[in-house]
């Protein structure tokens, strides 16, 4: 789950943010946010399909993401989000030629989602469930909601789903990575990618939005 999405979910569960553009929609970058994260990939498989040669899709797909984010600098757009993933794309490219395997364009994908499962996990053995914490402080709401057992459970719900969608990408990517499957690899990384992601960062916006408007309505004196 991205630091955005997180801080859409957060910043969400009440209302709207008077853009006119939905907190979802917003959480994955808007159109261009999306052709910006999938985009890449499809040029990588695309041209691996093509010459079979790793190397050519690799210098490709960062040559793509690269003219992304030159034309939100033309644009005067927000380049943030762009630059954070050009720096993905690059820095992946540079662990693939450093190590000289191919396969190891996918390594900080790996690690990424390693980590993200580990600290999402780990804040359930702390009873600290992540999803509920990151919500509860950027809305600056109850500092002892963990001691409501219903709110807590469901935040445990909400934050195992994705410890659940980073250890299927892991299951699944891994596997193909120790294999040097490059091709496979692209394929299921695109796959697991945003079509996950988008589906579970709407159900946990679903789920966390209605725990926050039962609780205004057991609290009406607390509604803006």
């Amino acid at each position: 789950m991205s630091e955005k999405g997180l801080a859409s979910l957060a910043q969400s569960v009440r209302d709207h943010d008077g853009s006119g553009q939905h907190p979802l929609w917003a959480a994955m970058g808007g159109v261009l946010g999306i052709v910006e994260t999938v985009v890449p990939g499809f040029v990588f498989i695309a041209i691996y399909a093509l010459y079979s040669d790793a190397w050519v899709a690799i210098a490709v797909s960062v040559g793509v993401s690269a003219l992304f984010t030159l034309y939100r600098i033309i644009r005067r757009q927000s380049v943030t989000s762009a630059l954070v993933g050009f720096a993905g794309v690059a820095l992946s490219a540079a662990f693939a030629i450093w190590s000289n395997r191919p396969e190891d364009n996918f390594a900080l994908g790996l690690m990424t989602n390693l980590v993200y499962a580990v600290v999402f996990a780990t804040s359930l053995l702390f009873r600290r469930p992540l999803v509920g914490v990151i919500v509860n402080l950027l809305r600056s709401d109850d500092k002892q909601w963990y001691l409501n057992r219903h709110h807590f459970r469901v935040y445990v719900g909400v934050t195992l789903m994705w410890v659940a969608l980073f250890t299927l990408r892991l299951a699944v990517e891994y596997p193909l990575y120790l294999s040097g499957n490059v091709g496979a690899l692209a394929v299921a990384k695109l796959v697991l990618g945003l079509p996950l992601y988008a589906p579970v960062l709407a159900l946990s916006w679903l789920i966390v939005r209605s725990l926050y408007r039962e609780k205004t309505e057991q609290n009406p004196q607390k509604i803006s």
